[in-house]
């Protein structure tokens, strides 16, 4: 909250910019919310869920200050202590230096000093300069070159002899021009050229170095202790230090009275330790600079102002967004700032009636308080949601009612989304966007409903440009309001009537075949008709429901059922024919139902209740095919609940996609062996893929209504296998005869899609090790084969935003292979240097394995490391072992059992194998070998006496690389200079020359073409088989004392090679059409059920009503 005006600053005379800001802050795990004001007394702190408060007192004349400060900046932690109920406060000014890239001073011999400390003295090896080596060797030839030429002519023959007998000074002059010159050239080229292309990334880390002008204050407090006074300890702050502060979540398995900090600049991340003693104990963690296109971005607004609210709406507790976009599509960049890491990339594209966003803002976002969901905005009347874990959208929704959304949350167990709109006369409205699928999904929300008072909404109104007013964390959202005594409301719930369809009421009163619900007739029905899985002789019960003769329903023995009439109605109960004139709308096939027990029928949450109980009903079926009376029957019934999800899916896409990363119904479908309907809902109606209806997820677990939905009981498996499995491994388990069909509509979706987005290949590379070890079978061939030909695997286009990578391989006749950066680089670390922007020319060219994390090892496992004497020494003495591990603690790459050569040739498998070749691990000496005098024996057997015959050395014509080119020269052109007088001689031999060399040579070049080409190609093979065994044997070895940290980045890429892929692109070419399920051929149901041509849209109608 600000008022404009000018007033008196309380140091400098002038306010900054005019505003006087109350800020408001709240904890990680949403249970404390802290206020403060710069011209206050005091720092407020509440305790949301017992309401207890207290009070640090602060006066900003004891605050050692900057002058022209750009804002504030205030972060409360959770509870460190619960024994004492303890907490950490933490504000920071912050001034245009801290915020601004223009305003931080350049250049100066302390940078440079500095610059070149970091690139040699923090951890600079051999190994990570390239420069080094380089240099290196230049220095080495140089000096060569430099004695030879000049110290020996001043030297007596005596002492050039005594120095080096085996230096020949006739090829030092090649060595000078033809070795030393040509590598100054190129380096100075290289040099010059990558100096050009790092000036960005150069100047970022020079700013790094430079210190702030902002200031950090941390203070202690205790609900259980009445005095929290600030005493002014200028060892709970930080000097030259300002930005946009955040305290990380306090986990289970975080250090009590510890604390870790985040500050945030317009260059680097800070993070912070913080411990409780009797005193605050501060120590830095770490600093990293920006992902580089965030620093571009506040590079280029290069107003403080601008850069201050962008900074502040790109941060979410730990998470960092970088918003970036172009003329076709959006990218959204989500960094994890407590493990330094990548989380995803998000695109978004433009739609055509779409407003343009403001390049100056980043967008309005949330993150579920389970951190799978992201949802964006534009800050327009659009909301797109996506799954944190592989990036990809789930639904992209347009609310036409809402001009301008200004704000997100997820609220209730992530199961709704908070909106908070700004229409056109500047007022705010609320709204509420339930996210489970159903039909009435959408509702606008009064301020009633949410309990704010007019001076909560004229005060949001008023300013929410900076977030201060309005905070969130974990699914609460906390609004301020300064006029009445600086009073919170939290929203976290919000109060709705259920949405629920069925009877009015449940007495029932019997009279033979007809019987009375309260006035409702009720009749009895033969179960053999609807109930064909049921051997039980009883008969069921249909009623109208609520005396509407549209809808009849079905209580029988084990299921409910409800029918909806062909016709405008049924004209009685003996109208009523099952299949054939009327429509199954719902049914839930169960053990649990009892029917004789009166209920009322209801079904809540409208269509989600009436999908998950067909779902569940295919798998009672599939369970009791064998146990039916008619299978013509059982199969109607099949066909007619599959049909209900068709029909709805066909009509309500967006509100199906919801409803399936919410719950895992693909696996109910899998589990029934519901073939065609996997295959409508991945490929449609002709196998193409329109609506992408479906998407991976790694885990059972993750879905949000596992629980609920008890799908362990369901399928009949064991709980702790399938909360770890998925849709994938789940299809990879029924793998037998036809049911392997589902694998491969599977695999052919995902492969498919991920030509635009490397997400959808998670739970592929998952499987890739077992999928190897399945044999040729008659059904389906070989997957592993066939799917290695797919486009994606040599074709997937490499679409990042971030353009910086690091060079892993650049071997000759081999793929060249690069990593992107994906991590935030330490400020300290010489990995600066071993990433170079991609050239202009070749990015178009460079392309990405489709499978991520392929080479990544389990985290938790990497991180396990021994103390102790005896392991010093076993370490010490003994050679290095395998580690102790299961083969599932690996990577997926290093699980696959695949030694055939065409495994080899596959574009993103030799890419990978090239990305893991990092180190070479042995180089053969190249020691100088000097020939001895041939000694011959000669043995006189009559006088017995041995001779000994010594003869002179040899000339080597190969004794250097200049001698063997001379004697080749030699060799072809035939010196006759002894023979001038035989002029036959000579022509002779020019003619044999001409012949031998022009013609035979080249006879014998075209003849041995093709099979110098084979032996080039198997010998590639060969050398990569080679190093795939290296490669095993190396990363599964328990090497002592190994620093040596292996590249585990979850994307590899390579710059395509038409040559050198010619063989895999030609194969995949002819296997473009197949599919890995054509071997599958569907048959022809002749009791198949359609709802084409029936109109059944009244009963969509009946489920959106809302009654109590």
């Amino acid at each position: 909250m600000y008022e404009k005006g000018y007033v008196d600053d309380l140091e400098n005379g002038n306010r900054t910019y005019g505003e006087n800001i109350t800020y408001v802050a709240i904890s990680p795990d949403s249970s404390i919310v802290a206020t403060f004001n710069p011209y206050g007394s005091s720092i407020s702190i509440t305790k949301l869920t017992t309401n207890d408060k207290a009070k640090i007192s602060f006066d900003i004349n004891k605050f050692k200050k900057p002058s022209n400060i750009l804002g504030w900046s205030l972060a409360v932690s959770d509870v460190i202590n619960t024994e004492y109920d303890t907490c950490l406060v933490a504000i920071s000014c912050v001034t245009d230096k801290d915020i601004n890239p223009k305003e931080i001073e350049e250049g100066g011999l302390r940078k440079l000093y500095k610059l070149f400390q970091i690139f040699i003295k923090k951890k600079l090896s051999f190994w990570d300069s390239q420069l080094f080596l380089i240099s290196l060797f230049i220095l080495y030839y140089a000096v060569t070159a430099f004695i030879s030429t000049f110290i020996f002519t001043f030297f007596s023959n005596e002492l050039e002899k005594l120095i080096n007998t085996h230096i020949d000074r006739s090829n030092l002059f090649f060595y000078l021009f033809f070795i030393i010159i040509p590598i100054c050239i190129l380096f100075y080229y290289e040099y010059a050229h990558t100096r050009k292309i790092l000036v960005t990334d150069i100047k970022q880390l020079r700013l790094s170095c430079t210190s702030g002008e902002g200031v950090i204050k941390l203070f202690k407090f205790s609900f259980n202790n009445a005095s929290n006074d600030d005493h002014d300890d200028n060892n709970n702050s930080m000097y030259h230090v300002g930005g946009v502060l955040t305290f990380l979540k306090h986990s289970k398995n975080s250090l009590k009275n510890s604390a870790t900090l985040i500050c945030m600049n317009c260059v680097k991340i800070q993070k912070i330790n913080i411990k409780l003693n009797k005193n605050i104990s501060i120590s830095e963690e770490g600093s990293y600079l920006l992902p580089e296109n965030l620093f571009k971005k506040l590079e280029s607004l290069g107003n403080s102002r601008q850069n201050w609210e962008y900074l502040l709406k790109s941060r979410f507790q730990e998470y960092l967004m970088v918003f970036t976009s172009n003329h076709q599509k959006m990218n959204i960049e989500i960094y994890d700032v407590n493990n330094l890491q990548l989380v995803n990339v998000f695109y978004r594209h433009r739609e055509e009636d779409s407003l343009i966003p403001n390049n100056n803002e980043p967008g309005i976002f949330a993150i579920s308080a389970d951190s799978r969901l992201f949802a964006y905005s534009c800050g327009d009347n659009i909301i797109a949601l996506y799954l944190m874990e592989n990036g990809l959208e789930i639904v992209s929704k347009k609310f036409n009612n809402i001009y301008k959304i200004v704000f997100l949350e997820f609220i209730e167990k992530d199961k709704k989304l908070f909106i908070i709109e700004e229409d056109e006369e500047n007022d705010v409205k609320f709204h509420n966007w339930i996210i489970s699928g159903c039909l009435n999904d959408y509702f606008s929300i009064s301020k009633d409903d949410i309990g704010l008072s007019d001076s909560n909404i004229c005060t949001l109104s008023k300013y929410d440009e900076h977030y201060n007013t309005l905070t969130k964390a974990n699914g609460k959202v906390v609004f301020y309001n300064k006029d009445n005594g600086g009073q919170f409301k939290v929203v976290h719930e919000i109060a709705m009537k259920r949405t629920t369809f069925g009877e009015n009421s449940t007495i029932a009163e019997e009279n033979n075949n007809i019987s009375k619900i309260n006035g409702i007739d009720e009749y009895e029905y033969k179960l053999c008709d609807l109930e064909p899985w049921n051997n039980s002789t009883k008969n069921v019960r249909g009623r109208f429901l609520n005396n509407d003769k549209r809808f009849l329903l079905i209580i029988g023995q084990n299921s409910i059922q409800l029918w909806r009439s062909k016709s405008m109605n049924f004209v009685d109960f003996n109208n009523f024919k099952n299949f054939e004139n009327s429509n199954l709308v719902y049914v839930l096939i169960s053990d649990k139902i009892k029917p004789e027990t009166k209920t009322k029928f209801l079904i809540e949450n409208d269509m989600t209740t009436v999908i998950i109980h067909a779902c569940k009903s295919l798998v009672y079926l599939y369970d009791h095919k064998h146990d039916v009376k008619s299978i013509k029957k059982h199969q109607k019934f099949v066909n007619g609940t599959m049909d209900i999800i068709k029909d709805f899916i066909k009509r309500y896409p967006d509100n199906w996609k919801l409803m399936e990363v919410q719950h895992p119904l693909m696996a109910y479908l899998i589990y029934s062996r519901s073939f065609s309907l996997i295959k409508y809902i991945l490929f449609g109606v002709n196998d193409k893929i329109t609506e992408q209806l479906h998407k991976p997820q790694n885990k059972y677990v993750s879905y949000p209504y596992y629980n609920d939905l008890e799908l362990c009981d369901d399928l009949g498996l064991k709980d702790i296998s399938l909360k770890s499995a998925n849709d994938l491994t789940l299809a990879l388990k029924f793998c037998q005869d036809q049911d392997a069909v589902m694998l491969a509509y599977l695999l052919e979706y995902y492969s498919e899609n991920s030509m635009a987005h490397i997400g959808w290949m998670i739970n592929v590379t998952r499987i890739l090790p077992e999928l190897s070890e399945l044999s040729n079978h008659d059904y389906y061939g070989n997957y592993m084969d066939l799917i290695l030909y797919k486009p994606c695997f040599g074709e997937m286009k490499y679409n990042f935003p971030i353009r910086k990578f690091r060079a892993l391989s650049v071997c000759q006749d081999t793929l060249v292979v690069y990593v992107p950066l994906t991590k935030l680089l330490s400020t300290n670390s010489s990995e600066h240097f071993l990433y170079d922007k991609m050239r202009e020319d070749i990015s178009p060219d460079t392309y990405i394995v489709p499978l991520p994390n392929f080479t990544t090892h389990d985290i938790k496992i990497e991180g396990k490391f021994k103390n102790g004497i005896i392991h010093f020494l076993r370490k010490t003495l003994f050679p290095p072992v395998y580690k102790n591990l299961g083969d599932e603690n690996f990577s997926p790459f290093l699980r696959i059992k695949k030694n055939e050569r065409a495994f080899f040739s596959i574009p993103a498998i030799e890419a990978t194998i090239n990305s893991r070749w990092l180190f070479l691990l042995g180089y053969p000496t190249n020691d100088t070998v000097v020939p001895s005098n041939s000694t011959y024996i000669l043995n006189d057997e009559d006088h017995h006496t041995e001779y000994k015959l010594t003869g002179p050395i040899q000339e080597n014509p190969a004794g250097t690389i200049w001698d063997a080119i001379l004697s080749m020269y030699y060799l072809s052109t035939i010196n006759l200079n002894n023979y001038s007088d035989n002029l036959p001689l000579k022509l002779f031999a020019f003619v044999a020359n001409v012949v031998i060399v022009l013609v035979l040579f080249n006879m014998i070049i075209a003849l041995m073409n093709d099979t110098f080409k084979k032996a080039k190609n198997d010998g590639n093979l060969g050398l990569l088989m080679y190093r795939k065994e290296l490669i095993d044997d190396f990363e599964r070895l328990d090497i002592p004392f190994n620093s040596l940290q292996l590249n585990d980045s979850p994307y590899i890429c390579y710059l395509q090679d038409p040559d050198l892929m010619k063989k895999w692109m030609k194969k995949s070419q002819e296997l473009r059409e197949t599919k890995l399920y054509s071997w599958f051929k569907e048959s022809i149901d002749e009791e198949s059920i359609s709802y084409d041509g029936v109109d059944i849209t009244p009963w969509y109608e009946v489920m959106r009503i809302m009654t109590l």
